[in-house]
């Protein structure tokens, strides 16, 4: 019996490898030229289809597990059914979507949309919003078959979660995949745990450690955004930023002849870590909702990039955009009221909690309202690009500009009992069919009735 258990852990560790993300092609210029922006999973290198020139829509998907994932399900058919008056012709709010972040359980829905479009209001829910996952990590822990992240050290819990997700969802597609179903780009985002910081998987965040995103598996992001701390273990990138020869991204320069207190020069100290290939030779992946549970720091960033560039702006587009739009999908639990009032907080299931839920969302708050400040900054970037290209832009004077943030939360739904009943869904992997059920109904009614998402209709005319 023992020599067939290590006859066993032997051949576990031996049969898998994990994938790791290739560097860009060699390029004799890349020094002097740096990766050709026109090119890979990025904003700027994305054609615009037949999303309107002037209108740039935003979703972001929150953290919270399934009941995240149920409700963002249920926003994206709402925006489905949502349509919007573009000079006479009438589109779905939903295929006017030019970008989307997720972390976490937000990141399922908008994986499957960016793969696989309207197939996910067909298959989503038998795909996975229906599945018992959790049954598929207790599988990982219980069964010896299953145990190769317990002998194999280049071979974690996530690894396999990437295996179980690939087998339900995503079949082996990469971000090559992605690309070639063009907007909206989808902004997987996970937290680097060596820095504390999101790292977005999009193109510009991989030249920075001079990688070629194209060739990474959808499922190995997911599972990284994914990454519980403590129950599973981290996603290992390599950095190949060497390759690139000491090419510096101008977005960086240009940070750093700013103030030493700006968000920006900030940002551009962060750029400067994964630049450095010596040092920061690997980079480990868990939750996004560590770093940022609203998904919107992404957002965020690419904003302060954009928004004091015009040559981006115009390189983009954006030059030709007079609404901004950002929808924060937020599937957040609420705060447990009764722990003021306990001697100890001790049980494992509180202590998950904690980790999951309260602590995560500690800064949701605060990053709600930097996201509405820069977004007005976008659109005060936008009339000044337009204005100096001429008064009249499309029809549209120059300065017709205007920004919505439209917040959709669980947290605030009219009904008291309805919200309370909802934010006692756990954020596991597995929830009840009944739950999923109602979640996706209040996603697709807050669309409904959101007085924001009106008032951004009415501004289109009629």
């Amino acid at each position: 019996m023992r020599l067939g258990l290590i006859g066993l852990f032997l051949l576990l560790a031996a049969c898998s490898t994990v994938t790791m993300n290739k560097p860009l092609p060699p390029k004799a210029d890349v020094a002097t030229a740096g990766p050709d922006l026109g090119k890979g999973y990025r904003f700027g290198a994305m054609p615009l289809g037949d999303n309107a020139p002037d209108i740039f829509v935003a979703l972001a998907f929150s953290g919270g597990g399934k009941r995240s994932a149920a409700f963002g399900y249920g926003v994206l058919t709402g925006l489905r059914d949502l349509t919007i008056d573009i000079d006479g012709r009438q589109r779905r709010l939903l295929d006017e979507v030019d970008l989307m972040t997720a972390v976490s359980g937000g990141s399922f829905p908008a994986a499957y949309y960016g793969l696989y479009r309207d197939k996910i209001f067909s298959d989503f829910e038998k795909d996975f919003l229906r599945v018992d996952l959790e049954s598929y990590i207790y599988g990982m822990y219980l069964l010896p078959w299953n145990w190769e992240w317990w002998v194999n050290p280049l071979y974690g819990t996530n690894d396999q979660m990437e295996k179980v997700y690939d087998n339900l969802m995503f079949h082996g597609a990469t971000y090559a995949d992605l690309i070639r179903q063009g907007r909206p780009l989808v902004s997987i985002d996970a937290t680097d745990i060596n820095f504390g910081t999101v790292f977005p998987f999009d193109q510009d965040q991989f030249d920075l450690i001079c990688s070629d995103l194209a060739k990474f598996p959808l499922a190995r992001a997911v599972a990284a955004s994914n990454g519980f701390p403590i129950l599973f273990t981290p996603i290992t990138l390599e950095n190949h930023a060497e390759d690139c020869k000491g090419w510096v991204p101008r977005w960086v320069t240009r940070a750093e002849a700013k103030d030493v207190n700006s968000r920006e020069y900030y940002r551009a100290q962060f750029a400067r870590l994964y630049l450095d290939g010596k040092n920061t030779k690997y980079i480990h992946l868990m939750d996004g909702g560590i770093a940022d549970n609203l998904a919107m720091r992404g957002i965020i960033n690419s904003i302060l990039a954009y928004a004091d560039d015009a040559q981006r702006i115009r390189f983009a587009g954006l030059d030709k955009v007079r609404r901004v739009v950002l929808i924060s999908v937020d599937g957040q639990a609420s705060r447990d009221t009764s722990w003021p009032t306990q001697r100890t907080v001790s049980s494992i299931g509180q202590i998950f909690s904690a980790v999951s839920g309260t602590q995560i969302d500690s800064y949701n708050f605060e990053t709600a309202l930097l996201a509405r400040d820069q977004l007005q900054k976008l659109a005060t970037a936008l009339r000044q690009v337009r204005c100096e290209e001429g008064a009249v832009i499309d029809g549209h004077a120059c300065e017709d500009v205007e920004s919505y943030f439209i917040h959709l939360s669980l947290q605030e739904i009219g009904d008291p009992a309805l919200r309370a009943r909802l934010a006692a869904i756990p954020t596991g992997l597995t929830i009840p069919d009944p739950d999923v059920d109602e979640l996706v109904e209040v996603g697709a009614t807050e669309v409904k009735n959101s007085p924001e998402l009106a008032a951004f209709r009415q501004s289109l005319g009629p």
